[in-house]
């Protein structure tokens, strides 16, 4: 064998073995950790040196974006920055290896638009290594995502649950009687003044020998002896009266009997939607505002209610089914209707409920309504086609839905003219004056 030849030979090895190591990252790379490694190009890569992402530009606020979170800790970021500005997403290990290594994957991320040849918007030419499936096996699951909304506020027609439980603390100030509570009245030195489970009637009044009906409810064990003392003293040189309660804090029972149904579910809680005009309606303290409030923000309004009125009860409410949200399709969609949210919905997946466009239908021009705060009319028009075939990785127009929206499919202009055409000629003037061909005779 020349040596030509071993050369060419070498050489053709060391090419595949070079092909092999470059092709899909290098596998003793991947086999030395039990996550994905990235090559040595894509470590250089900016997006993937940082490990918390700046959802929203916070420069305006005169501090730093980044704020520190290369560190493994975000508790800088959240002490800084207001979390409406910055949030740090939590971190998740799956806690499972892999064998070999995985597929080569090259991807966009959307936030990291700024970073590409065209700012504001990623294209597919600015596509890297991606780490496309973090959690292996368990994607079906999904990652912990942020949530939704930092603060959640009751909404009309919120359904919410309120637990009333009696709480047995102690109360900083002497106990005052109440209508349907039962006392006990005697004398140390007039055994006839001896009165047993005294009923306070509807009207605030105990009957008391001598004097008839004498008012008792508003008033503690003290004052009632006081004010019985001084009115007896017309009739008795030294009444000496002695008050003891026997039942008392009936509003109490009363409340929960109210709430715990003796027959069928239920337990001391009551389940109340929020009405349209944001008020709810409770037992003995009547209408609560409650429209964008928090629960914990309802929880104490109402103990603060009850606690002017009933001693020894607490409030927990918690949200047990929120308001229906909606969207409503309308145009050239297979399906046009109204639709319920129950997750995040981009416009895309608003037209998949809709079971997608007609043919003709026009995804350039997709009008969305939306109604604000105030309940004033806005307004746009999305262009999601480059998204539907696959040309534009993350389109700038596939935005979020909000309840309410009203999403309007238009056909396309091509459709528009074969619409009027048809209606001109085929319904208008061939219906009118039909042709039934011309015949020549000879």
């Amino acid at each position: 064998m020349t040596s030509q030849t071993r050369f060419f030979i070498v050489a053709v090895v060391l090419g595949v073995s070079w092909d092999m190591s470059l092709a899909c990252g290098q596998e003793q790379l991947f086999q030395q950790a039990p996550q994905y490694q990235q090559a040595p190009q894509y470590q250089q890569a900016p997006q993937y040196q940082q490990e918390t992402v700046v959802w929203t530009d916070a420069s305006h606020l005169g501090i730093e974006t980044t704020c520190g979170c290369r560190q493994q800790s975000c508790d800088r970021c959240r002490a800084e920055i207001p979390e409406p500005f910055l949030m740090c997403p939590p971190k998740q290990t799956t806690g499972v290896t892999s064998g070999g290594y995985g597929p080569c994957i090259t991807g966009v991320d959307s936030a990291n638009g700024n970073l590409g040849r065209h700012p504001g918007e990623a294209r597919w030419s600015d596509a890297t290594g991606l780490d496309f499936e973090p959690l292996k096996h368990g994607e079906y699951i999904g990652p912990i995502r942020l949530p939704a909304m930092l603060l959640y506020r009751a909404r009309q027609n919120d359904e919410l649950i309120f637990t009333f439980i009696v709480n047995r603390k102690k109360t900083h100030e002497e106990y005052r009687f109440q209508v349907g509570d039962e006392i006990n009245i005697n004398s140390i030195s007039d055994d006839t003044l001896r009165r047993e489970k005294i009923p306070i009637q509807p009207d605030g009044t105990i009957a008391v020998p001598y004097i008839g009906q004498f008012p008792a409810a508003d008033k503690t064990a003290t004052q009632l002896r006081r004010d019985l003392e001084e009115a007896l003293k017309k009739y008795i040189k030294s009444p000496a009266i002695n008050v003891e309660p026997i039942r008392v804090n009936t509003t109490l029972e009363d409340l929960r009997l109210a709430v715990n149904p003796q027959f069928g579910i239920g337990g001391q809680s009551l389940t109340i939607l929020v009405n349209p005009d944001g008020y709810i309606q409770l037992p003995r303290i009547g209408s609560v505002y409650a429209l964008g409030m928090t629960l914990e923000e309802i929880k104490r309004e109402v103990n603060l209610r009850y606690a002017d009125r009933i001693a020894g009860i607490e409030v927990e409410p918690r949200l047990n089914r929120p308001a229906p949200h909606n969207i409503f399709v309308y145009g050239e969609v297979n399906r046009p209707g109204r639709f319920e949210l129950t997750a995040p919905t981009s416009v895309t997946a608003g037209l998949a409920l809709a079971e997608g466009l007609k043919l003709g239908a026009n995804n350039r021009q997709i009008v969305v309504f939306r109604r604000a705060e105030d309940w004033r009319l806005v307004s746009t028009i999305l262009d999601v086609r480059a998204g539907h075939l696959g040309k534009r990785p993350s389109p700038s127009d596939e935005i979020w839905l909000r309840d309410g929206d009203l999403i309007i499919v238009p056909p396309r202009p091509i459709k528009l003219f074969n619409n009027a055409t048809q209606q001109i000629f085929t319904d208008g003037f061939y219906r009118i004056l039909p042709l039934q061909g011309i015949s020549i005779n000879r």
